[in-house]
């Protein structure tokens, strides 16, 4: 929410009709309106945002459009430029970090760069895994080091298209 608020002020109908709507942000986030509001309101609570103006809704009833303090300003970029710290957190937070930053037309090339870095200790930390581990623990060993070889192989093609 604080990425598309960064983008530009908007309201929380508006955020949420974005996330249904936009192609890219669909394909990787399913979020439905309520969660839309009470992510705002932490987002407010957490002086990351603030309400700066009011409209006239499509049924009468006022909406608050909301724009990002500098704090939120600076937050969100650090986020935006943040590696994900475990691959399990890769499906939805780095390819969401990867489309946002496309849409502020950000260079997806030093995360995926420093992306790449981060999951391939883990690759070769997870084939040793794999090469010890038990009979029944060697399907799991060898699904985690397929499935990281994977990102990486998808990481090398962002940064060398």
């Amino acid at each position: 929410m604080l990425a598309l608020i960064c983008e530009k002020p908007r309201h929380g109908f508006a955020i949420s009709k974005e996330l249904d709507s936009d192609e890219s942000l669909v394909a990787v986030l399913n979020v439905r309106r309520p969660l839309v509001y009470r992510s705002i309101n932490s987002l407010e609570a957490a002086g990351l945002i603030r309400p700066t103006k009011t409209e006239a809704g499509v049924q009468g009833s006022k909406r608050t459009v909301y724009s990002p303090t500098a704090r939120g300003k600076t937050t969100n970029l650090q986020w935006l430029n943040s590696i994900v710290e475990h691959p399990r957190d890769a499906r939805i937070e780095l390819l969401a970090k990867f489309v946002l930053r496309s849409r502020s037309r950000m260079s997806n090339t030093s995360l995926a760069k420093k992306q790449r870095d981060l999951f391939t200790k883990f690759a070769q930390e997870f084939k040793v895994k794999e090469k010890t581990a038990a009979a029944n623990t060697k399907l799991v060993a060898r699904w985690r080091y397929e499935s990281i070889t994977a990102m990486i192989r998808l990481l090398d093609s962002v940064i060398s298209p």
